[in-house]
């Protein structure tokens, strides 16, 4: 019984002793391979699904005509009651659109991580389906999942989201104006369509809930009725389709002041001059009697006169209008009652400014700005009155008394587009600024463009500079190669043109490619970014782009061989491992897996040997005679 206790005790200090070397070695280090998440959110596949229809999105449509805004209800009721809104062939009004395109929202710590509280929720009035294949049941909430649209697409050809214009073009086809009431989208005519362009992608931008924007047109035909063809989506019931009743006329080739009534008319003559000195008005009455043209006039003194003319049976074709003759700067508009029975003329002064545009550098006209000038009416809605593309000379412009606002719609290569500059002629004709924009310099008013301007930083892990970084910069919109260059201390900066004269264009795309890194160093991935038309750079501060490059990893070395025996110190001299006196030892390298390791296996082994041997011992000694276990006690 002894002998069991004994062979049991040492097999537990061997079997202890072979613990602890495996706690050991599970305690040394070991190489792993950290695998790291990506997160992917799909893109809109457009040849799937096709391009969206903005019409989807409409949540009201209006008419504005000489600054009073209709619904179609509004218009529909006018024509119930006898007195639909009419117009002339050659008339001006606008159409104005209303949508919403609800955004998502992302957490600001991860923006991988969906926050739907602060996400813009819309109710779907009928049922749809995500770009990302999920469906949505008619009457449910949801984000409309655009997150994915429109971020570098610049063209008709690339943008997803566009208005069918095909109706607009049939009664107004020679021009139409565009303006967007919060800016940053951008407008792009092909063929029927007219595709729009957020820079900053749909989604929590401001212009995003909701969106408003105008087309301007001048309308080219008669008609009864202006119908704009409705599109079942989130916010349109049906496909039932816009109509506004609208009574359009053809306008008489030379009758002004055409009169469709007998007896007694009256005209008035108003004057705004601002209490200056005006000559007198004359008023011409056109008309045929007896298959002969006539006319007869009044002279109106004063700034406010009137005068009568009598239309007896007989009188043809009969129609007003002033003798402007001498009276250059001024103009005159005509409005007449709904009875047709008075005529009143209003004279406003003109004044003639010239508008220079100009570069920030420099003195000279910058030729290639558009630019379009509005009015502005008291009930804040805006109307195109003039555009241009500037040249080598300033645009001149004659206006009444008012206030207008110069707006650059699109500036020249190399350069960022101008703020807005409102001003208010006076009744003087004295131009006054009305905002801390543009210049004046006597009746010329004077715009500016900044050049486009890029800062590239290549910096290392601590944001310190990173010379010998050999980079491009490519224009994604046009595939064109912009600039190349070796990094400095300093960062590369292109301020409007590069060095051989390739100009930067405000609402392109590039793209920063690092062609090869410095030594130690890995090659950075590609950033792309988009140049607003102001010049800001969104995502990347307003003109700096910053690329940084990180340490290659060093390679893992190869395992160090089992050292030879040490030898003996030799006579006077040092034991092998210890260092001199006044010496510092040299720092340990590791190359491999740990020499211990192999002294710690090995000790493993004996202690098992050992155990092994005790037990073999013990028994071998069980089994001898008790005469011969007395014998070999003695000895």
């Amino acid at each position: 019984m002894e002998t069991v206790k004994q062979i049991l005790r040492t097999l537990r200090w061997n079997l202890l002793g072979l613990f602890l070397l495996l706690g050991l070695l599970c305690a040394m280090p070991v190489q792993a391979h950290a695998v790291q998440d990506s997160y992917y959110y799909p893109g809109y596949d457009v040849s799937t699904y096709g391009e969206i229809d903005l019409m989807r999105y409409i949540k009201s449509i209006t008419l504005t005509v000489n600054g009073q805004e209709y619904t179609p209800q509004e218009l529909q009721t006018l024509r119930q009651n006898g007195t639909p809104l009419e117009m002339r062939v050659g008339d001006a009004a606008s159409i104005n659109f209303r949508f919403a395109l609800c955004g998502r929202a992302y957490a600001a710590d991860d923006p991988t991580r969906l926050d739907d509280a602060a996400s813009v929720h819309v109710i779907y009035t009928n049922g749809t389906k995500y770009l990302n294949g999920d469906t949505v049941a008619p009457g449910s909430t949801g984000i409309l999942d655009d997150s994915s649209l429109m971020v570098e697409n610049t063209s008709g050809d690339s943008s997803y989201l566009r208005l069918d214009i095909g109706w607009l073009l049939d009664f107004c086809p020679d021009s139409f104006s565009i303006n967007y009431s919060e800016g940053g989208v951008s407008f792009v005519q092909k063929g029927d369509y007219l595709y729009l362009y957020f820079p900053g992608g749909i989604g929590q931008d401001t212009y995003a809930d909701p969106g408003y924007f105008s087309l301007g047109v001048t309308l080219g035909e008669v008609i009864d009725e202006i119908r704009i063809p409705g599109t079942d989506g989130y916010y349109v019931p049906g496909t039932d389709d816009w109509v506004f009743p609208i009574h359009v006329v053809e306008a008489t080739a030379d009758m002004s002041g055409a009169i469709s009534t007998y007896g007694d008319i009256l005209v008035k003559k108003i004057w705004q001059t601002g209490g200056q000195p005006h000559p007198d008005a004359t008023i011409i009455l056109h008309y045929t009697e007896n298959g002969q043209e006539k006319t007869a006039r009044r002279v109106l003194s004063g700034d406010e006169a009137t005068a009568t003319f009598t239309i007896r049976n007989g009188m043809e074709n009969c129609w007003l209008e002033e003798d402007m003759t001498g009276m250059e700067e001024y103009t005159s508009t005509l409005v007449t009652s709904e009875d047709g029975k008075t005529f009143t003329f209003t004279n406003s002064s003109t004044k003639t400014i010239s508008v220079s545009k100009r570069s920030l550098t420099g003195t000279d006209e910058l030729p290639g700005a558009k630019m379009e000038l509005y009015v502005l009416s008291t009930d804040g809605s805006q109307t195109l009155i003039d555009q241009w593309t500037s040249g080598e000379t300033p645009h001149e412009v004659t206006l009444n008394p008012g206030r207008f606002l110069l707006h650059e719609d699109f500036a020249p290569a190399g350069y960022a587009v101008s703020l807005d500059i409102p001003f208010t002629l006076r009744e003087d004709l004295t131009v006054q600024l009305d905002g801390d924009t543009g210049a004046l310099e006597g009746d010329t008013l004077v715009v500016t463009d900044t050049p486009l301007e890029v800062r590239f930083a290549k910096v290392d892990e601590n944001g310190d500079p990173l010379p010998g970084a050999v980079l491009t910069l490519t224009d994604q919109t046009t595939g064109q190669l912009i600039d190349r260059w070796t990094t400095g201390s300093e960062p590369h900066v292109i301020t409007g043109w590069t060095g051989d004269g390739t100009a930067l264009i405000a609402g392109h795309t590039y793209v920063l490619h690092e062609e090869s890194a410095p030594d130690g160093y890995q090659t950075a991935a590609d950033i792309t970014f988009v140049f607003n038309g102001d010049g800001t750079i969104p995502g990347h501060g307003y003109h700096t782009i910053q690329m940084q490059d990180r340490p290659k990893t060093p390679p893992t070395p190869a395992p160090t061989p089992t050292p030879a025996p040490t030898p003996s110190t030799p006579p006077g001299g040092t034991p092998p491992g210890d260092t001199p006196p006044g010496e510092t030892p040299p720092d340990r390298v590791q190359t491999g897996d740990s020499p211990w390791m192999w002294v710690w296996l090995a000790l493993g082994i004996l202690c098992l040997c050992g155990a092994a041997g005790t037990a073999l011992y013990y028994h071998r000694r069980a089994n001898v005679p008790a005469y011969l276990r007395l014998g070999m006690r003695d000895r």
